[in-house]
C-alpha cells in the first residue's frame, strides 16, 4: 500500500510539474501578446484622429503617434482607401500641414509618403512641432479619384514618467506577475500535499 501511495504521489507531482510548465507557457504567451500589441501601437497607427473622411472617391483615416503628443516628435499616418477598389489607393498625393494655435509659430508643410511609414499601407510624415500647446493638423489628399482636406486639433506636451513606453509595458505586465505568483504558490501547496500523501 505504501508503494502504491508513493507511486500515485509521484504521478501527481509529475502532473503538477507538467501543469506548471503549461501555465508558465500561457503566461509567457500572454506577455508576448501584450508586448506585441504595444509595439504595433508604436508603429504606424496610434491614436485615431479622423475616421473615413470622404474626399472624392477616397475614404481617409488619420492617426497620430505617440500618445500623448510630444513637441519634439509627431508621426502622422494617413490611410487612404478608394471606393470600389480593394486595397490601398494608388497614385495619390498626401500633404500635411501643422499650425500652432497658441502664440506665433511657422506653418510647416510636408508630403506624406509610404517610404516614411513603417506599415506600407500608410502614408506617413514626421514632424518636430517645437513647442507645447494646441496645434491644428490639416491633411489634404488629391488623386485621380478626387481631392479634399480635413483638419483636427491636438495638444502637445512633454512626456511624463507614465508616458514612457517601457513604463506602460511594465504596468501592463503587473497583473501577469500576480497571476504567476499565485500559480507558483498553488503548485507548491499541491507538491507539499503530494509528499504528505506519499509517506507510508
Amino acid at each position: 500500500m505504501g508503494e502504491a501511495k508513493q507511486r500515485d504521489g509521484s504521478h501527481e507531482g509529475e502532473w503538477v510539474r507538467r501543469g506548471g510548465i503549461t501555465r508558465g507557457g500561457i503566461i509567457l504567451a500572454l506577455s508576448a501578446l501584450i508586448l506585441l500589441g504595444t509595439s504595433v501601437a508604436w508603429a504606424n497607427g496610434g491614436t485615431l484622429r479622423l475616421a473615413n473622411v470622404v474626399m472624392g472617391d477616397y475614404r481617409v483615416s488619420v492617426f497620430t503617434d505617440p500618445t500623448p503628443v510630444r513637441p519634439d516628435s509627431l508621426d502622422v499616418s494617413v490611410l487612404v482607401m478608394r471606393e470600389g477598389i480593394l486595397g490601398v489607393a494608388e497614385d495619390v498625393r498626401v500633404i500635411i500641414r501643422t499650425r500652432a494655435l497658441e502664440g506665433q509659430g511657422p506653418e510647416e508643410v510636408r508630403e506624406a509618403t509610404r517610404e516614411q511609414a513603417d506599415d506600407p499601407r500608410y502614408y506617413a510624415a514626421k514632424f518636430g512641432l517645437g513647442a507645447e500647446g494646441e496645434w491644428e493638423i490639416t491633411v489634404a489628399v488629391s488623386g485621380p479619384g478626387g481631392e479634399g482636406e480635413a483638419s483636427f486639433q491636438l495638444r502637445a506636451r512633454e512626456r511624463g514618467l507614465l508616458g514612457h513606453p517601457l513604463v506602460l509595458a511594465g504596468l501592463a505586465l503587473l497583473p501577469l506577475v500576480g497571476v504567476a505568483l499565485w500559480i507558483f504558490r498553488q503548485e507548491e501547496s499541491e507538491e507539499a500535499g503530494g509528499e504528505v500523501a506519499s509517506r507510508p
